[in-house]
Formats: C-alpha cells, structure tokens, sequence
C-alpha cells in the first residue's frame, strides 16, 4: 500500500534544497531527513531554480523593461556568473601552480646546497695534509 503524499510548504523545499546545494549535507541525507526519495531533492532544486528566474524576469519588467529585454538581461547575468566561476577557477589552478612552482624551486636549491657541502667536502679530501 502506498503512502500518501506529503506536502512541503516552500520555505521547507528551499531550506532543503540549501542544505543540499551548500555542500552540508548530501541529497541522500536530505532527502532521508524529510521523508522523501532522493530524487525529489533534485526536483526541487529545479523548479526553485526556474521560479527564482521567473520572478527576476518579472522583477526586471517591473522596473520598466520589456520582456524581450528582461530576458536578455537575465541570459547575461547568467553568463557573467559563469564567466566569474570560470575566472575563480583559473586563479585557484594560477595560486596553486605558483606553490608548486615554488616547491621545486626550494627543492632544488636544497639539493643545490647538499651538492655544494659535497663537493667542498671533496676539495677538502683531495687536498694534502701539511
């Protein structure tokens, strides 16, 4: 026999959906928390995704601009957030090439320095004792 369905208000969806897009908790631990299939989790995800861009579009309309318009305001925000994820991206992998970088550097120069002790340890020994 099934279950009936339960019905989640909107602030209980977003917190959810919050918890799991934050990286707190998984789907799983969500979903398991509320009752509900994992699947559900990733359901609502995207229909408050479509309504948050829903509500902007409306929003850029209220402020006096077409609807034609809106949208395209709204595709490039979009597009800027991506250009900005992908710009935060490169500077982590520059940041983390540069300590790796300088990780090398400080290993090679200890090995340069245990090769210069070797060898004037070896000039020593070459040399007659007076």
């Amino acid at each position: 026999m099934r279950k009936p369905r339960t019905h989640f208000e909107e602030s209980v969806k977003r917190s959810a959906v919050e918890e799991f897009v934050s990286g707190r908790k998984t789907a799983q631990e969500v979903a398991d928390g509320l009752g509900v299939e994992r699947a559900v989790i990733y359901k609502w995800r995207v229909q408050l995704s479509e309504r948050d861009k829903g509500a902007r579009v409306e929003e850029l309309e209220s402020m006096g601009h077409s609807k034609s318009e809106a949208r395209k305001i709204q595709s490039l925000e979009a597009e800027l957030e991506e250009y900005k994820k992908k710009l935060a991206e490169q500077v982590l992998i520059n940041d983390l090439l540069k300590k790796l970088q300088t990780s090398r550097v400080s290993q090679s120069e200890s090995e340069l320095t245990g090769l210069i002790r070797t060898s004037r340890n070896l000039d020593r020994k070459g040399k007659p004792v007076k």
